[in-house]
């Protein structure tokens, strides 16, 4: 169980069952949070862009509408078969753990999006990723994160549902378990049936801002949704950050 705990992400992100679970999820909701993002930032077209746990590319290929040239990494090799699918002139995607040295660098933008951080269990392998990312970035450059706000995620907590998604059925707990935030899921499909987890650690603004200013990045701004609203700790849905590094 604890290997499954500290490393649920190596195989529920490659499972088909999870493309399926979270299908809902729509390039309109990623265009109009990109849009709102690259308005803020006043991003110059021809700005070399970062997508750090990109998933099947969402973002990225939103943000290369822009004209923007942008390099997608995730861990699942899945998810990048899928983006590099639908990749364009201004896309690149690769597999690669971001936990490990980025192989670009001079980057002008980097996002980090939809809570695709906080996997580990130790907290120390968080603070790397941190670390790559400001290594990635030219002096002056951005990184831009989007994070859950755990506060209100767990008020109403523990959770359980069960979806029937293409004839699959998805039996779903959450739960808090020490530091982290639980989804516990159960899969039933014809005569296939497992058991997998997500596991999301619960930073709070303050220990992200901390993180950033160990490796030279400032905090510029804080948003509390996709709407790019002012954070407010007890009501903000997220917490998106924009910090430059120094």
């Amino acid at each position: 169980m604890l290997e499954i705990r500290n490393n649920w992400f190596k195989s529920w992100f490659d499972t088909k069952y999870y493309h399926i679970l979270y299908k809902h999820r729509n390039n309109e909701e990623a265009s109009y949070f990109i849009r709102n993002l690259v308005n803020y930032l006043n991003i110059p077209p021809n700005s070399y862009v970062a997508d750090i746990a990109c998933g099947k590319g969402r973002h990225s290929l939103e943000l290369s509408k822009f004209d923007l040239n942008v390099w997608g990494m995730d861990l699942s090799s899945n998810s990048i078969l899928f983006a590099k699918e639908n990749a364009n002139d201004r896309t690149e995607f690769s597999v690669h753990d971001m936990r490990d040295p980025f192989p670009q660098k001079n980057f002008d933008y980097v996002f980090n999006l939809f809570t695709s951080f906080g996997y580990f269990e130790d907290s120390g392998e968080d603070y790397k990723c941190i670390e790559n990312i400001a290594t990635a970035l030219k002096s002056g450059g951005y990184f831009i994160q989007d994070y859950i706000n755990a506060k209100i995620v767990v008020s109403n907590f523990p959770q359980n549902e069960t979806k029937v998604i293409d004839d699959v059925e998805f039996g779903i707990s959450k739960i808090v378990n020490g530091k982290f935030i639980e989804k516990h899921i159960h899969v039933n499909h014809g005569e296939f049936e497992d058991d997998y987890m997500e596991r999301v650690k619960m930073i709070s603004k303050h220990e992200l801002v901390e993180m950033y200013s160990k490796v030279g990045l400032k905090l510029i701004s804080v948003f509390g949704n996709y709407n790019l609203e002012k954070f407010d700790e007890d009501s903000s849905s997220r917490i998106i950050l924009i910090a430059q590094k120094i």
